[in-house]
């Protein structure tokens, strides 16, 4: 008879290599829950509030010759930034959910900088292609001349402060807000496209500013950032290329006296 008994001199089998944990699903919570946090981690109430306190210690928007004080618009930006972190902190830890399993779907964090940086010279060409292709179609949009933010430039520790704030106010944090805003529209307001759709749209309206045409390409740029996050379940590539991107203005505006947008 065959012995079909293992043999007791054979190796086991080696483990198989156990596969990434699924992300965590989204917590139980009304959709008109789920819509107030998006709003309160829009920006826009906490630039408010950000601006009211900035103008209380007696810090404004304009500087008596009617350009913008380099002071609250740092400000603005870095108030902003922790408390959209500081609510979205607060959020997910009353649900009880994991932020590294939320933005960073357990994938090696070296690798989705790796592909951000390698995606920051597209996104450059993206942008500079949607910006000449709005201006040639709708010439009207490009209703801002000379971007205000190139005024800011002209100053060696404005423009090193300026570097700073646009990686982590803008890049770091932008990427983080944008993450939460689908993670919670995906999960319990719309599907991915529609919440792709709103996310953009409010994103390019931040920007109006600085034109329409910038805001109408910071749109699009905030669409291709959402969607790699939704493709690949983690910010650390967008983040690292919005981060670069943003960099990358502040260098060119240092260099020509220009901000370009975005």
């Amino acid at each position: 008879m065959t012995d079909l008994a293992p043999d007791a001199h054979e190796a086991p089998p080696a483990p198989a290599t156990p596969l990434p944990e699924p992300l965590a699903p989204p917590p139980r919570m009304t959709r008109g829950r789920a819509i107030v946090e998006v709003l309160l981690c829009s920006s826009y109430p906490t630039q408010i509030l950000a601006a009211a306190t900035l103008a209380a210690a007696g810090i404004h928007g304009l500087t008596p010759d009617g350009g913008l004080d380099a002071r609250f618009v740092i400000g603005v930006a870095l108030l902003d930034a922790v408390l959209v972190t500081g609510l979205i902190v607060l959020f997910m830890w009353q649900n009880g959910e994991s932020l590294a399993a939320t933005f960073l779907a357990r994938r090696p964090t070296w690798r989705e900088v790796v592909l951000g940086v390698a995606l920051a010279p597209l996104v450059l060409l993206g942008v500079a292609l949607v910006v000449v292709t709005i201006r040639a179609v709708a010439p009207s949009l490009h209703n801002v001349p000379a971007n205000p933010m190139g005024a800011l430039m002209r100053d060696p520790m404005v423009v090193a402060t300026f570097a700073v704030v646009v990686v982590v106010a803008g890049g770091l944090r932008e990427e983080l807000q944008r993450g939460f805003q689908l993670h919670r529209l995906t999960g319990h307001v719309c599907g991915p496209l529609p919440a792709l759709l709103l996310a953009s749209v409010a994103f390019g309206a931040g920007h109006t500013v600085q034109g329409y045409d910038v805001a109408v390409a910071t749109g699009v740029l905030g669409a291709a950032w959402g969607a790699l996050f939704l493709f690949r379940h983690s910010i650390a590539a967008g983040a690292t290329s919005h981060a670069l991107f943003n960099f990358s203005q502040v260098l060119a505006a240092w260099t020509i006296g220009e901000m370009p947008g975005g």
